[in-house]
């Protein structure tokens, strides 16, 4: 069948006729029959491997942690105990603390008489003049202590003691003291570690009197001597060794460096520390020297207490061990010191007389 019987057939159902039939041009193209939507297949999906052969691992059980019941400040004994008591305890507690702050702020007393060496620069000799003054002042009816506060732990090298491990480091410095050159007992600074150290300072820092706590703790006499060598420069030993010092000798030597460094010296010990001045190692022979020594002598005036010759007989002894001063015809060198610890044990008798320091 065409299509125009198509159109005369519905036209006639209608009761009507294809004349007036009209066909108009469309603009559109309509495809005739749209192909049908083919279905991609679907993935397979991936079935998840099932472990075979491991064994079933039931659930942890949860743990209750019981909260830790602690105990009563006051047992009931405590509580049966007569108010009056407990009122008593709580006051010598109270009593106890505040004679222990007490103890803490107390300036501690050290009657032992003490010399503190003290230099600006290094390479004066201070502690070979330490040791030399230590094994041979020793006030009547005393003993002499030497106490080494310079951590290069030098000090008993000069008097004669092979080991210096046990020092500061220790608690109680009695127990720890060594025997030097003519009966002279030595706490040298020892052997510390970083931490000891670091820890040695802190103490120092936070307790202006610990030196002298410690000297008090000694339960030295009134006519004992301490010889204290300090390290050169601005450190917490030398505050802590100017807080106890009876008498306070700077080395120094008759040479440029050492002349330069007496201003850093008046700055480190302040106005209110007296001092008097020693000129170690000094080299007659030079021009320059006896030259240095005048204008020394000028600079310092009174407060120049001594001058001690340069003598390498100190060196030699101290690479066999011997006493410098022990030797039987006096060197030029051992002259000075002993000459040195005349003034000195002079000058300390003198003030202990008069109750006062030593100027």
């Amino acid at each position: 069948m065409s299509r125009t019987d198509d159109i005369s057939n519905l036209f006639s159902r209608f009761g009507a006729t294809s004349d007036s039939y009209h066909e108009f041009d469309s603009q559109f193209d309509y495809p005739n029959t749209p192909p049908a939507q083919v279905k991609s297949p679907l993935p397979a999906q991936a079935t998840a491997p099932v472990p075979v052969g491991l064994p079933l691992v039931a659930p942890a059980q949860e743990v209750l942690v019981q909260p830790e019941v602690q105990a009563p400040l006051m047992s009931s004994a405590d509580v049966a105990t007569p108010l009056r008591n407990l009122l008593a305890e709580v006051a010598l507690a109270r009593q106890a603390e505040t004679q222990s702050l007490q103890a803490q702020l107390r300036t501690p007393q050290c009657k032992a008489r003490v010399v503190v060496l003290v230099s600006a620069k290094g390479g004066v000799g201070k502690t070979t003049l330490a040791a030399s003054l230590a094994s041979s002042v020793r006030l009547e009816g005393g003993k002499t202590l030497a106490i080494d506060l310079d951590p290069q732990n030098a000090l008993h090298h000069h008097l004669g003691i092979a080991s210096g491990v046990t020092g500061m480091g220790s608690t109680h410095w009695s127990s720890h003291l060594q025997q030097g050159f003519n009966d002279v007992q030595v706490l040298p600074y020892g052997v510390l570690s970083d931490e000891q150290h670091c820890a040695l300072e802190r103490e120092m820092s936070q307790d202006r009197h610990w030196l002298a706590r410690q000297l008090e703790r000694m339960a030295l006499g009134t006519h004992d001597l301490v010889i204290v060598d300090t390290p050169s420069g601005r450190s917490a030993y030398l505050q802590q060794a100017l807080d106890v010092a009876d008498q306070v000798l700077v080395v120094t030597a008759a040479d440029a460096a050492s002349f330069i460094a007496l201003e850093h010296m008046d700055r480190l010990l302040g106005a209110d520390v007296a001092r008097s001045y020693v000129v170690n190692r000094f080299e007659p022979d030079r021009e320059f020297s006896r030259d240095m020594l005048q204008v020394l002598k000028r600079r310092l005036g009174a407060q120049l207490m001594a001058v001690v010759v340069q003598d390498h007989s100190f060196g030699e002894a101290l690479a066999y061990g011997h006493n410098p001063l022990a030797a039987p015809a006096g060197s030029a060198g051992g002259e000075g010191v002993l000459q040195l610890g005349e003034q000195l044990k002079t000058v300390l008798q003198s003030t202990r007389a008069a109750g006062i320091s030593a100027p």
